[in-house]
């Protein structure tokens, strides 16, 4: 169950932070006060689209309720009928511009009691057009994309950073960018939500994903030595969090044993980039730097099967050397 927001209360305290700590600016003026005729012309209008809404005809009322906000924005019905130009656009599954529409109402009124429903939607209509990307140009397959999403998700993310769903969405987004390779945005999306959400009850599923996207982001161990890394650390604090209770433990028994897996082959791949650093060194006619690196693999990762093979050259080099023989190997 998604926990209670408090974004309108934080939104508002961040927003007269940054006034105090800004510049002062011109203030946009209030709406001018309507007289009888003006409130009464802006009341029709909206029982008009109200009207049309309960008929199904969502644009007819989607336009009527634009009107009302836009040309009457002292009505005491803008604010409502802003929210129901979006509605009207969501029910008419003009997804789209319903995007853009609850979007600009969260942006005008932040402190809105309708800002609940409208973070919610967003959610959707960002999560639909990354599907519906997905599925190309009339369902083909081909020119597909997700960005439409993406950019819906990321405004959500923007707009209410302490919202309901922001993590959802920042999850969301990271999701897609791993899906399409995009290792960069999905790498800097996934650190976004652990950093900014670091109590989010995806913090897991992030953790594995971001580890699950260092890991792909590689040439092989020849190259990337930093991305094995960078994946290793989260597979491994991925187990100590899921594992630090013993019900979630069970629940995440089979993500444990997968990241697990991964450290030790992550483990091999390091101890084979070693392997391969120690040839060029040797090349170069370095063998001191050659068995430093050899030892220090069969140090670190020496349960690997290249580990042990990093132990066997750096006994066989130290022989040669004439220097001691390394250290037994040991585990990471």
């Amino acid at each position: 169950m998604k926990r209670l927001s408090a974004a309108p209360v934080l939104l508002a305290a961040a927003l007269a932070a940054a006034a105090c700590a800004s510049a002062p600016a011109v203030e946009a003026a209030p709406p001018k006060p309507l007289d009888p005729k003006s409130l009464a012309d802006a009341a029709a209008l909206f029982d008009r689209a109200t009207a049309l809404r309960e008929e199904g005809e969502w644009d007819d009322a989607k336009d009527l309720f634009q009107e009302v906000h836009e040309d009457f924005p002292a009505s005491p019905l803008a604010e409502e009928a802003q929210f129901q130009a979006a509605e009207c656009a969501y029910g008419g599954e003009r997804f789209r511009g319903a995007g853009e529409l609850f979007g600009k109402f969260v942006e005008d009124r932040p402190l809105s009691a309708r800002i609940a429903v409208a973070e919610k939607r967003l959610y959707d209509v960002g999560d639909y057009l990354i599907e519906d990307g997905k599925r190309g140009l009339w369902g083909t397959g081909v020119f597909t994309t997700g960005e439409e999403g993406v950019s819906v998700l990321r405004r959500l993310a923007t707009l209410l950073p302490s919202g309901t769903w922001a993590d959802d969405a920042l999850l969301r987004i990271g999701r897609f960018y791993a899906e399409d390779r995009d290792f960069a945005g999905a790498e800097s999306t996934l650190d976004e939500l652990l950093r900014s959400h670091p109590y989010s009850e995806w913090r897991l599923e992030a953790r594995f994903l971001l580890a699950w996207t260092y890991r792909e982001d590689n040439r092989g161990p020849e190259y990337d030595g930093e991305a094995l890394r960078r994946a290793r650390a989260h597979f491994r604090t991925y187990v100590e969090q899921a594992s630090s209770d013993p019900d979630r433990e069970r629940e995440y028994a089979d993500r444990i044993r997968a990241a697990r897996e991964e450290i030790e082959a992550i483990d091999a791949d390091l101890a084979r980039k070693a392997l391969a650093r120690a040839r060029l060194y040797g090349r170069m006619g370095r063998p001191q730097a050659a068995l430093f690196v050899l030892q220090e693999a069969a140090r670190q990762w020496g349960s690997t099967e290249p580990g042990k093979e990093c132990a066997a050259r750096a006994a066989a080099l130290a022989a040669d050397l004439g220097v001691p023989p390394p250290a037994p190997a040991g585990g990471p």
